[in-house]
């Protein structure tokens, strides 16, 4: 599905939380053959240490909650990736695992205090982050991973590794 990815040195994945931005980090990562560096391993919110994996190369890095950071990537040869979703599914899946609060946090990187932060972050992808980017910018959506042999349609009682895959050998 992304093997035409494999000419990027980097890839970073990214979009709001609740998105598909992990297993589609993961399918990246397996078609193209590169580590998949999770959100976690950069601490969530560690702009410097997502751009010192960037220079270890071919990596490709999960990173929504630095989102409102991709215009700064300005290494050539990373491709930056926005997962797309319907916001009601994100919105049931924020619900659904965080309650209804707002993630103020995330809006406040935005500079709102108030709002739906998948629309936030969409919008300033579409007006700035995406222009800035150029031809570095690429937007995947969510439901066409659905066909790729990684996916898993039926999860239980989700967990954020539920999506852990071994390469087939």
């Amino acid at each position: 599905m992304f093997k035409r990815l494999k000419k990027y040195n980097n890839i970073v994945v990214s979009g709001p939380q609740r998105s598909g931005t992990r297993i589609a980090a993961k399918i990246i990562a397996y078609d193209t053959e590169k580590a998949y560096i999770d959100e976690k391993d950069i601490n969530y919110h560690d702009f410097r240490l997502l751009e010192w994996y960037l220079t270890q190369g071919n990596v490709v890095i999960q990173c929504p909650a630095l989102c409102h950071m991709l215009h700064y990537i300005t290494n050539e040869d990373t491709l930056v990736v926005m997962v797309r979703r319907p916001i009601e599914e994100i919105m049931a899946s924020e619900h659904r695992c965080w309650g209804k609060e707002p993630m103020r946090i995330e809006l406040f990187k935005y500079g709102h205090s108030s709002g739906i932060i998948s629309h936030v972050k969409y919008s300033v992808w579409a007006k700035m982050q995406k222009p800035t980017l150029g031809k570095r910018a690429k937007a995947i959506n969510y439901h066409d991973l659905e066909n790729h042999e990684l996916f898993i349609k039926d999860r239980k009682d989700f967990r954020w590794d539920q999506t852990h895959i071994e390469r087939k050998h």
